[in-house]
């Protein structure tokens, strides 16, 4: 069951925004290389490890990034909730958000992106929360 919870989390945590492919573009080592990152299924940025204040990638890097003792790079830090939690019409209704894993992709509940890229709560507000599900 637990591993069940991590892989609809990690499929939730894609859907929510890729920043993989964001970091490699600003790292000149991934940026520079063939390789690129994405998002893999256990909710972790391909190639990329945290190195002291920084990141690392992995196979760019290899004399410099050694995978057997840094900590990979999460895809996403943010859940359905906590972007919930980020809009006051979420956070005071009774729905809240949650991650609908059976929709591809997955889509967070209530949470609409508009066309000016901000978020709202179509619960709260459905006349004026109109976009696309985020």
């Amino acid at each position: 069951m637990l591993t069940r919870f991590i892989v609809l989390s990690a499929a939730c945590a894609a859907a929510l925004g890729d920043n993989c492919q964001a970091l490699c573009d600003s790292h000149p080592a991934c940026a520079n290389s063939k390789f690129g990152s994405h998002c893999k299924t256990n909710g972790v940025c391909f190639g990329f490890y945290h190195k002291g204040d920084d990141y690392c990638f992995q196979p760019t890097e290899q004399e410099t990034c050694d995978d057997r003792v840094l900590q990979p790079v999460a895809c996403q830090e943010e859940t359905c909730q906590q972007v919930c939690d980020s809009l006051p019409s979420c956070k005071g209704s009774k729905y809240g958000s949650y991650c609908k894993t059976w929709q591809n992709p997955p889509v967070c509940f209530g949470i609409i992106q508009k066309a000016d890229k901000s978020l709202c709560f179509h619960p709260a507000d459905p006349q004026g929360c109109n976009g696309d599900p985020y």
